[in-house]
């Protein structure tokens, strides 16, 4: 499996593809034209910042919670 790290450039590569419009198409049936996009940008926010959390926490970068004695 990846790991957290890989996952979050994974899902940073997919993110910037759709956002430069590599994932929509345009398509005509019988004079009809439609435009479809693949992938959910909401969904891969919401990985992203899951991964982003998880790298942090897996690299001991994220805050600390200090509990007292």
């Amino acid at each position: 499996m990846k790991s957290y790290r890989q996952q979050l450039e994974s899902v940073q590569r997919a993110i910037e593809t759709i956002e430069a419009g590599g994932q929509e198409i345009d398509l005509e049936v019988n004079l009809n034209r439609r435009s479809i996009r693949r992938g959910d940008l909401k969904e891969l926010y919401r990985r992203e910042a899951f991964l982003r959390r998880m790298v942090e926490r897996e690299e001991g970068l994220g805050p600390y919670i200090v509990v007292p004695e």
